[in-house]
C-alpha cells in the first residue's frame, strides 16, 4: 500500500535533486534528473511502497513544477 512519506518544496526540492540526496547535500552528487528539469522543480512528493516481504520495498520521489505538472519519476528499490 503506498503512502506520503514527505513533500518537498522550491529551493530544498531542487536541492535534493539535485544532489541525488534527502539530505541535500553529497560529496559525489548524483542528480535524479538533468539540470533542465531540476530548474523548473517546484515540488518533490516522496511515496513509499511497502510490500512487506524484504527487499520488495521502493520509494518513488515525483517532481512537480509550479502549475501541477509531473515533471519526473525517480525511483528507489529497497531505500
Amino acid at each position: 500500500m503506498p503512502y506520503v512519506k514527505g513533500a518537498f518544496r522550491s529551493a530544498r526540492a531542487r536541492q535534493i535533486a539535485r544532489s541525488g540526496s534527502l539530505s541535500g547535500k553529497s560529496l559525489q552528487p548524483r542528480p535524479w534528473w538533468p539540470e533542465e528539469i531540476c530548474q523548473k522543480i517546484d515540488k518533490i512528493v516522496w511515496m513509499v511502497y511497502c510490500l512487506g516481504e524484504p527487499g520488495e520495498d521502493w520509494h518513488q520521489f515525483t517532481a512537480y513544477d509550479a502549475a501541477g505538472q509531473v515533471l519526473a519519476i525517480h525511483r528507489v528499490e529497497g531505500f
